[in-house]
């Protein structure tokens, strides 16, 4: 019998082998309250607050009948430390978690539940939307008939109107009233149009009118309905490069952002090619700057979507780009080279190969650095044409990655920005301000919306100038949060008809002094093994009387030197 005996290693948790293996407990004392059961077995406590044993060997009792849902679990050195717990204790590998543990675990879960229940949300309503575009296309006619739209000195402009945002209730807002949430998160709007809203109805909690003190919590869906406006943008027209039944093919110029962002809604490249052009239910193949013109591939089925997506992201699509950089760009390794160059592989044709990781500078404003940890980035950069009266050179970019701005980081790095881009170009930054979105001085006018905080998504409340007080709200879910909302705020009566202020309405969003209409970064041509698309040069990178073409531009096939990204340029 001795030889039968199994030992329990009881620093790894007992799976069922183990218990199967192990030799089956002794049945209880006479005197023990142990008497109805219907299996013994050994099995692992973990005991946190015993640091000198916290595993240790105990049996496990199974009550019977009424108590079916109980175990006693037994000490066999000491028959006395005998105790009944829950079967829900007991693990899958037999062993006993702790309380703690047990906390821990349903911790856990319960985040996990919320975390899959959101995801669960998401696909459903994903699934309704996809049925819905299906059906009437995915810019349907009653959307498009939200607003009018004119063209004015090249410009294309929105009438302000009416808008509805919702988004469900985020966890640093439980507990707080509605109104302070709004004071405090949306801080471009006064304390007191916030109340006038809500008085009013155009700030409801699950389409509910709702008092200034009411408590935001879990599952609350919030409404928000604003004056909308949109900032123009060129009023260039949209070159349709190539349309068949599967694809899309567009030179898009600068200051058009493909998809609604931030601000941008009926002023994107989906609404005016739906809007203009009758093409509708379009889908993303890859992505292009808001600033940046050129070159874009829009899918007219799923399918065709993923199969061109997939062969961008598998590296088996060339794409090259035009920019206008300060100064002359070096054609050979014989020239006069600056630190960085000296660092890259220059080939024999002049091209130069940028191998630098590119690194996350600022999230909410989609600024990135080369830096020691970024991502491998790869850019190959030749010298198209110098115009020695401007001093500036057009280079042709390959990119061989597709980290966020990466040619722009990448030319910057160099010491060749740019001239006039408002992120990357210090000399440009100090002589040109823009606007934010929200109003505020900056250098960028809302320059992405994947990384920007401050921007609106498509039918969400737009979460303006909140990151100061992130820190501050993202415990408030566990700490108790007194109101601010007073006895005359509670109990204002609003009259239904003074107008609300809006300090968009102020803003000429017209003034090209204030706004960035535009980058010199032009994407030129995207081919593959089966096909190929190329558009025609942006006026800045025509040759002039002045300027000396320096190559001649061919597509380039892949190289072994790709790297798969889903990222934009």
């Amino acid at each position: 019998m001795e030889d039968n005996k199994k030992e329990i290693d009881t620093e790894k948790p007992l799976n069922n082998e183990d218990i199967e293996q192990i030799q089956q407990p002794p049945p209880p004392s006479p005197t023990s309250t142990i008497t109805n059961y219907k299996k013994r077995v050994y099995s692992v406590l973990h005991d946190d607050e015993n640091k000198e044993q916290p595993k240790k060997r105990v049996i496990l009792s199974y009550h019977d009948g009424d108590q079916s849902n109980l175990v006693t679990v037994e000490d066999p050195d000491n028959k006395e430390k005998s105790f009944i717990i829950n079967k829900k204790y007991i693990q899958e590998d037999g062993s006993i978690l702790s309380k703690q543990q047990y906390k821990k675990k349903i911790e856990e879960f319960n985040k996990q539940k919320k975390i899959d229940n959101r995801q669960s949300r998401k696909q459903k309503k994903r699934a309704e939307t996809h049925k819905k575009n299906d059906e009437e296309g995915n810019i349907t006619k009653q959307i498009l008939g939200e607003t009018t739209f004119h063209y004015k000195d090249n410009l294309r402009h929105i009438e302000p109107y009416q808008y509805t945002f919702k988004v469900f209730a985020k966890e640093r807002w439980f507990g707080q009233s509605i109104l302070d949430m709004f004071s405090q998160e949306f801080s471009t709007n006064s304390r007191d149009v916030y109340l006038k809203k809500i008085k009013r109805g155009l700030i409801k909690v699950n389409d509910q009118l709702v008092s200034p003190s009411y408590k935001i919590k879990l599952n609350d869906t919030i409404i928000h309905t604003v004056h909308r406006h949109e900032p123009p943008v060129t009023g260039e027209t949209i070159k349709i490069v190539s349309l068949d039944d599967n694809v899309v093919v567009v030179d898009k110029p600068s200051s058009i952002p493909v998809h609604p962002c931030g601000r941008f809604r009926h002023n994107s490249l989906m609404y005016i090619l739906a809007s203009e052009h009758g093409i509708n239910q379009l889908y993303g193949v890859h992505r292009l700057d808001r600033l940046t013109s050129g070159l874009l591939l829009l899918a007219r089925t799923p399918d065709s979507a993923n199969k061109k997506a997939n062969q961008i992201q598998s590296g088996s699509v060339s794409k090259q780009y035009l920019a206008k950089v300060i100064g002359k760009f070096p054609t050979c390794s014989k020239e006069s080279l600056n630190e960085q160059i000296k660092q890259c592989k220059i080939l024999d044709d002049g091209t130069i190969i940028v191998d630098q990781p590119i690194v996350i500078q600022s999230m909410r404003l989609g600024i990135n650095h080369v830096g020691v940890g970024g991502k491998p980035s790869i850019t190959h950069i030749k010298l198209f044409s110098y115009d020695e009266s401007t001093n500036t050179s057009i280079v042709l970019c390959t990119p061989k990655t597709g980290r966020t701005h990466q040619i722009r980081v990448h030319l910057k790095w160099l010491g060749f920005p740019i001239s006039n881009d408002p992120l990357y170009n210090n000399e440009f930054k100090e002589s040109f301000k823009a606007l934010t979105s929200d109003g505020k001085t900056s250098y960028i006018f809302d320059e992405d919306d994947d990384y920007s905080n401050n921007n609106e998504k498509d039918g969400k409340i737009n979460n303006n100038n909140n990151n100061n007080n992130n820190n501050n709200n993202n415990n408030n879910s566990s700490q108790k949060i007194t109101s601010k909302v007073t006895k005359e705020e509670e109990n204002y009566i609003d009259d239904g008809v003074s107008p609300i202020h809006c300090n968009d309405c102020s803003i000429v969003w017209s003034d090209s002094t204030q706004f960035s209409f535009g980058i010199y970064l032009h994407a030129l041509s995207y081919s593959s093994s089966d096909w190929s698309y190329k558009t025609d040069l942006p006026s800045w990178a025509k040759p002039s009387n002045e300027t000396k073409l320096e190559t001649e531009i061919k597509p380039e096939t892949t190289t072994t030197d790709t790297i798969t990204s889903t990222n934009q340029i």
